[in-house]
C-alpha cells in the first residue's frame, strides 16, 4: 500500500490497467490454442479412420491394385489433397508402394498405430479391409497407410498463436501509449499546479490557459480565481496589519487613559535630550509633577470620576504644551514634561503658568464641586548629570520639596539643598532595602530580656535587625527603617524577620526534642498589622518550619496598635488560640494608653524606655513608672522594663515588682545564633551539675 500510495496516476494506469488486461489475454489465448489444438487433432485423426475404411471398401479386385492409374484416381477421388496434415500410402501385400498422395513417409510395419514421440509425428498403419478373390477367401491384397502430420499442425497452430500473441501485445501498446497520453494530459497539468502551488506568492501568480481536459481548466480557473480573491484579502490584510502595527507602537507609547506619552516612551525622550545636551550643550529642562489631594477625589466619588478629572486636567495642560516639548502621564496623578530647548528661567514661567491653570480648574461630579492643586520639581538637564534615573529622581525629589513646602509649589532641583540630599538617601535606601530583601543581606541580632521576680520564668531574646555594608560592617536599623516606614517597606521586612527568625529556630527544635522554655520576641511595624494576609502568612510559617507557638511572642507598639485597632485585636485573639503570645512596646508613650489598654489582649506590657532610664533620678518618671506597674498588676499583666543601664535602677524595678529587664547592663546583643547556642551550652551545663549532684548524693 504504501508503494502503490508513492506511484504516479500513469504508473497506476499501466500496471494496474494494461498490465492485468495483456495477462489475462495471453492466459486466454493459451487456453484457446490448447482448446484448438486438441480439436484439430480430433478432427484429423476421425478423417484418417474415415480415409482408410473409404479406400479399404473401394478397392474389390487384384486388377485395380495392378493399375496404378486406377489407384491414383482413387487416391484423388478421396480429396485428401485438401488435407495437408495427412499422407496416404498403397501398397501390395508385399508392402511395396503402389500409390501416394501427400508427404512421403516411412512406414512403420511393426507399429503401425503408435505415435512416435521423438519425432513428434503421428504414424497410424490400418490394415485395410482383405481384397480377395472369388476362390480366394480373405487374401490380403495389399495395405493402406494414413500418416497424419501432428507436429506440422502443431507448428501451425503455434505460428498462428505467436502472431495473435503479437497483435494483442501490439494492440495493448497502443492502448498503454494512449493511455499515458492521457493520463499525461491529466498528470501533467496536476503536477504543474502542484508546483506552481509550492512557489505560490499571493497575487504573484497565474496559470496560463493550456488545452487541456475539462476539469482541468475549471481547476486553473477556480485556483486563478482563489488566486485574485487572495490578493485582495492580503491587501487588506496588509492594510489592517499596518493599522494593528500603528496602534501597538502607538499604545505601546502612549497613556490609555490620556492619550499622552507613557512613563516609557519620556524616558527614551529624555535619553535623547541627555545626549544633545552633552554633545551639544543643548538646554533642556524637565518638570515633574504630582497632583495635590487626588486622593481625596478617588475616595469620595470613585475610580472613575478620579479618571475623568485626569482626562480633563491632561487636555487643559495639553493646550499649553509646545510641539516640541513632551508631555507625559508617569502613572496614577504624576505627570512629566520635557521642555526642549528651553532656559530655566522659561520653564519657571511655564511651570507656573501650568500650576495656575490647575489651581483655576473645578471639577464637577454628580453635582459636587472638587478643586485641587498641583505640585512640580524642576530639574534643568546638563551635561553632568549620570542618566535618565538621575534626572527623574532629582525630579521627584524637588516635586517633594514642592509639597514639603505646602503643596501647589515649584520648586526648581539644586545640589546642595539638605531636604533634597535628605530626600535622595531616603530613596537610595528604598533600593538597598529591596536588595537586601531579595539577596539576604540583613542580619538578625537579639538581646535577652531576664527575669526579676521569679528566676524560673522563661527568659526573652528579642529579635533586632541589622543590615551588612559593603565592607561587613553593621548598619543600625535606625538609619533604614524610617525610610522603609515611609515607603511602605516595614511589611515586607517583617515578614523577612519572621521567617528567617523561624529558619534560625528551627535545627534547635530538630535537635533537641524538649527544648528548655525561652521565647523569642518579635516585632511587629503598624503597617503589618494593617496587612489582612499576616495571620495567614504567620500560621503557614509555623507549620512550614514546625516551631512551637509557645516559644514566639509578638511586639507591637502602642502607636501603631491603635491605627487599626478592631484588626490588631482579632490577629492578637487568633494567634493567642495557637499559644503565641504578644507584648506592647513603648507603653506610656502615647496619650490614650491606659485607655487602650483596657482593650488589648496582650501578655505583657513593657514600659517605655523615656521613663525607665532616669527612675533613680526623677520623681515624675519614678511615678509613671510605678503607676503602669500598678495597672498591669491589675490586668495581671507582667511588665518589662527597658533602657536599664546600671545596677541602682536594676534594684529599683525589683523592688517595685516589674517581671523582666532589658538593658546593657545585664547584656548587648548578639547574632541571634550565638545567642540560641550559648542558651542551648547553658541548659547542658545544668543538666551536668544536676546529674553530678545526683552521683555524689548516691554516694
Amino acid at each position: 500500500m504504501r508503494v502503490f500510495n508513492q506511484l504516479s496516476l500513469q504508473s497506476r494506469l499501466l500496471l494496474f490497467v494494461i498490465a492485468p488486461v495483456f495477462t489475462l489475454a495471453c492466459v486466454l489465448q493459451l487456453l484457446s490454442f490448447n482448446q484448438q489444438l486438441q480439436r484439430a487433432q480430433d478432427s484429423l485423426t476421425q478423417h484418417a479412420h474415415t480415409t482408410a475404411r473409404f479406400l479399404a471398401a473401394v478397392v474389390h479386385t487384384p486388377a485395380s491394385l495392378q493399375s496404378p492409374g486406377y489407384m491414383q484416381r482413387v487416391l484423388n477421388a478421396s480429396q485428401l489433397s485438401r488435407e495437408p496434415y495427412l499422407a496416404v500410402l498403397i501398397t501390395n501385400h508385399r508392402q511395396q508402394p503402389l500409390a501416394r498422395l501427400g508427404q512421403p513417409f516411412q512406414i512403420q510395419i511393426d507399429q503401425p498405430n503408435r505415435i512416435d514421440e521423438n519425432v513428434q509425428q503421428l504414424s497410424a498403419s490400418l490394415v485395410m479391409a482383405n481384397i480377395s478373390s472369388s476362390d480366394t477367401p480373405a487374401s490380403v491384397l495389399g495395405h493402406v497407410y494414413v500418416h497424419m502430420q501432428q507436429d506440422q499442425l502443431a507448428e501451425n497452430l503455434r505460428q498462428e498463436f505467436m502472431q495473435h500473441i503479437a497483435l494483442i501485445t501490439l494492440i495493448l501498446i497502443i492502448c498503454a501509449v494512449l493511455v499515458s497520453w492521457i493520463s499525461r494530459s491529466v498528470s501533467q497539468p496536476l503536477s504543474e499546479m502542484s508546483a506552481a502551488l509550492k512557489r505560490f506568492v499571493v497575487g504573484k501568480h497565474q496559470f496560463a490557459p493550456k488545452h487541456t481536459l475539462p476539469e482541468i481548466k475549471s481547476l486553473q480557473t477556480t485556483i486563478n480565481q482563489i488566486s485574485r480573491d487572495m490578493q485582495h484579502v492580503e491587501a487588506d490584510m496588509r492594510t489592517r496589519i499596518q493599522d494593528a502595527q500603528a496602534q501597538l507602537r502607538y499604545q505601546a507609547r502612549h497613556d490609555a487613559l490620556t492619550g499622552l506619552v507613557n512613563r516609557q516612551e519620556l524616558e527614551r525622550r529624555l535619553q535623547q535630550a541627555l545626549q544633545d545636551a552633552k554633545q551639544h550643550r543643548a538646554n533642556h529642562v524637565f518638570c515633574y509633577m504630582d497632583l495635590d489631594q487626588f486622593r481625596v477625589i478617588n475616595d469620595t466619588c470613585g475610580h472613575l470620576a478620579g479618571d475623568e478629572m485626569l482626562r480633563q486636567i491632561s487636555m487643559i495642560l495639553g493646550q499649553r504644551i509646545r510641539a516640541e516639548d513632551t508631555f507625559a502621564r508617569l502613572g496614577g496623578d504624576e505627570f512629566g514634561l520635557l521642555l526642549c530647548y528651553c532656559q530655566v528661567e522659561k520653564a519657571i514661567e511655564i511651570a507656573a503658568q501650568l500650576r495656575q491653570m490647575v489651581e483655576s480648574f473645578r471639577f464637577m461630579h454628580e453635582g459636587r464641586l472638587f478643586q485641587t492643586g498641583i505640585s512640580i520639581g524642576v530639574v534643568e538637564i546638563t551635561p553632568d548629570l549620570k542618566d535618565v534615573g538621575e534626572i527623574t529622581r532629582h525630579a521627584d525629589a524637588a516635586c517633594y520639596v514642592a509639597k514639603d513646602n505646602g503643596r501647589n509649589q515649584i520648586h526648581l532641583f539644586h545640589a546642595q539643598d539638605d531636604v533634597l540630599l535628605k530626600r535622595h538617601v531616603e530613596m537610595e535606601w528604598v533600593l538597598r532595602i529591596n536588595e537586601a530583601i531579595e539577596h539576604n543581606e540583613f542580619v538578625l541580632y537579639c538581646q535577652g530580656i531576664f527575669p526579676l521576680q521569679q528566676p524560673h520564668l522563661p527568659p526573652f531574646y528579642e529579635i533586632l535587625i541589622r543590615k551588612r555594608d559593603e565592607h561587613g560592617g553593621l548598619i543600625p536599623p535606625a538609619e533604614f527603617l524610617p525610610s522603609a516606614e515611609r515607603y511602605q517597606l516595614m511589611t515586607k521586612i517583617d515578614r523577612w524577620v519572621i521567617q528567617h527568625a523561624f529558619m534560625a529556630l528551627q535545627p534547635l527544635f530538630k535537635m533537641h526534642a524538649t527544648v528548655s522554655p525561652f521565647i523569642v520576641s518579635i516585632n511587629l511595624s503598624g503597617m503589618s498589622l494593617g496587612d489582612p494576609q499576616l495571620l495567614a502568612y504567620i500560621q503557614r510559617c509555623f507549620e512550614m518550619y514546625e516551631i512551637s507557638p509557645q516559644h514566639v511572642c509578638f511586639e507591637v507598639t502602642e502607636t501603631s496598635a491603635i491605627i487599626n485597632i478592631d484588626h490588631t485585636i482579632t490577629l492578637i485573639r487568633e494567634l493567642q488560640k495557637m499559644g503565641t503570645r504578644f507584648m506592647l512596646d513603648d507603653f506610656g508613650s502615647g496619650m490614650s494608653s491606659f485607655s487602650y489598654l483596657k482593650h488589648l489582649p496582650v501578655n505583657f506590657l513593657k514600659m517605655d524606655g523615656a521613663y525607665v532610664k532616669d527612675i533613680t533620678l526623677n520623681k515624675v518618671d519614678l511615678a509613671m513608672a510605678k503607676a503602669i506597674q500598678s495597672v498591669a498588676e491589675s490586668m495581671d499583666i507582667q511588665t518589662i522594663a527597658e533602657f536599664v543601664e546600671d545596677e541602682a535602677t536594676l534594684d529599683c524595678l525589683k523592688e517595685m515588682g516589674v517581671a523582666y529587664a532589658q538593658g546593657f547592663y545585664l547584656n548587648r546583643p548578639l547574632p541571634l545564633n550565638e545567642a540560641l547556642a550559648r542558651h542551648v551550652g547553658t541548659i547542658s551545663q545544668r543538666k551536668k551539675k544536676k546529674k553530678t549532684v545526683r552521683q555524689d548524693l548516691a554516694v
